[in-house]
């Protein structure tokens, strides 16, 4: 599944902002097939920056053709609505933010299943549909896997300052970047105990965490 935010958040529902649907109109295969282990900017705790917020404009009727799904009909025309004010990752690395996302956008589950016609599964999978609001995050303490990070050379510490990269993963903090964080612990998932064979299955999110204060 599309995860880097793990379990564990302290956070206040006032710093949830619930306007904006994420941008993802280049994203139609990897939303339609979700295998365990793949990670993109349609994630949870991915950080995002708004795109488009027009109030005076209405909801979007137009045919998402994610759903796979036509709703033209002899009768007439029966579209799906969506959200049109839009976030998306950063357009430049050290861009302000507006916060993480809380859920997964995903159109179909990892067996390549409408979740428009699932809503439960939906929520076990912590997930909204595309075109949907998702949750954004501006101000609490989160933990984010290693895939949430852009580790390339560097070594994360409890005290550093984050900032955000164009993948809407954390970066080291440098120069004139917008801080939108900080560590405040580390940790390490070795996966879990498989009794049968006596040793550990490593999953997806095995490898480093970090804590992070977030602060956007």
């Amino acid at each position: 599944m599309a995860h880097r935010l793990l379990p564990f958040r302290q956070y206040d529902e006032n710093d949830v902002i619930n306007l904006f649907a994420l941008r993802c109109d280049e994203l139609s295969s990897s939303l339609q097939v979700m295998k365990p282990g793949t990670d993109g900017i349609n994630a949870d705790g991915v950080l995002v920056e708004v795109e488009s917020a027009n109030l005076d404009k209405g909801v979007d009727v137009n045919e998402d053709a994610r759903f796979q799904h036509s709703y033209n009909s002899p009768v007439g025309r029966n579209p799906y609505p969506t959200n049109h004010m839009k976030v998306s990752t950063p357009s430049s690395s050290g861009n302000a933010v507006l916060g993480v996302t809380m859920r997964q956008t995903l159109t179909n589950d990892e067996n390549g299943e409408s979740l428009l016609f699932n809503p439960v599964k939906k929520d076990e999978l912590n997930a909204v549909l595309s075109g949907q609001t998702v949750p954004v995050l501006s101000k609490g303490i989160v933990s984010i896997h290693e895939n949430g990070f852009e580790l390339a050379g560097n070594v994360y510490s409890v005290g550093d300052n984050l900032t955000a990269s164009q993948n809407g993963k954390f970066a080291p903090l440098n120069g004139s970047n917008k801080k939108c964080g900080q560590i405040i612990g580390t940790g390490s998932r070795g996966g879990n105990k498989d009794n049968n064979y006596g040793g550990i299955n490593v999953d997806s999110l095995s490898g480093s965490y970090f804590l992070v204060k977030l602060d956007c």
